[in-house]
């Protein structure tokens, strides 16, 4: 199922073009899903209490854990200013915060830890993803992902992909490029790596402040994925009327939102 948005409401945004050229997609919530978050929270914490257990300091598993999810909160303050925080920012906190003299190492050892907390409780493909993305290829539609990173870094998100067989044709991550959506870089990487014009493309993605506003900056057509997360609310940093042209709840219906 999908909502195509009235056009009198997206009076700055190109129709969805039909079919595209070029499709971009978001990674989480929209490709892949976490199975456990508060399981990933566990894992990262424990590892921060064994951190600090060996460097001197007992820390209780809560006390741990919430720690990490402050430094989580940090990260999400950097990340919408356009700045990058990652598992090294969190790591370093985390030991900042407990008064802790780490060396290198440590700070290395906490911050592996936190980058591969959601791989090691397990990910799984959203329903449809995987026979949407072959049905773009069987089309010869160009697929690129644009994905920022948070805690869980390129390199983990590449092997959580290849650990379910998702293959895109590029791929554009926030801590390779150096700057997150909804700013223009990764969007405007896509566009040259397929050679495609914006009015060409369509976005693919579960959030409007990064996905559906980042898009329409970009001229592309934005489509908001609802099968996961439905961002139905409108951040504070968005404009009023930052929609996407359609709302997909189900990737089945991709072939006939975009007339393949």
């Amino acid at each position: 199922m999908f909502q195509e948005i009235a056009r009198e409401t997206l009076p700055t945004v190109a129709a969805i073009p039909r079919p595209p050229r070029a499709v971009t997609i978001d990674g989480w919530s929209t490709l892949i899903r976490d199975l456990d978050s508060d399981g990933a929270l566990r894992e990262r914490g424990a590892a921060l209490a064994g951190v600090a257990g060996r460097l001197g300091q007992e820390v209780a598993p809560e006390t741990a854990m919430e720690l990490i999810d402050r430094s989580w909160a940090l990260h999400l303050e950097e990340w919408r200013g356009g700045r990058s925080f990652g598992p090294q920012g969190a790591a370093r906190w985390c030991l900042d915060e407990l008064g802790l003299a780490a060396m290198a190492p440590d700070v290395d050892e906490l911050a592996e830890a936190i980058a591969t907390g959601t791989l090691s409780v397990g990910t799984a493909v959203v329903d449809g993803a995987a026979e949407a993305l072959e049905v773009l290829h069987r089309a010869g539609i160009p697929t690129a992902l644009i994905c920022d990173t948070g805690f869980t870094p390129s390199r983990v998100v590449r092997a959580a992909l290849r650990m379910h067989s998702l293959r895109l044709d590029h791929y554009f991550f926030s801590d390779e490029v150096g700057v997150p959506k909804p700013h223009a870089p990764m969007f405007l990487a896509a566009l040259q790596a397929t050679g495609t014009e914006p009015a060409e493309a369509v976005h693919i993605g579960d959030l409007r402040r990064t996905d559906v506003a980042g898009a329409r900056a970009a001229g592309m057509a934005a489509v908001r994925f609802a099968g996961v997360h439905d961002d139905g609310w409108i951040p504070e940093d968005c404009r009023p009327d930052v929609e996407a042209d359609a709302v997909l709840y189900r990737w089945a219906d991709l072939p006939e939102l975009l007339g393949l």
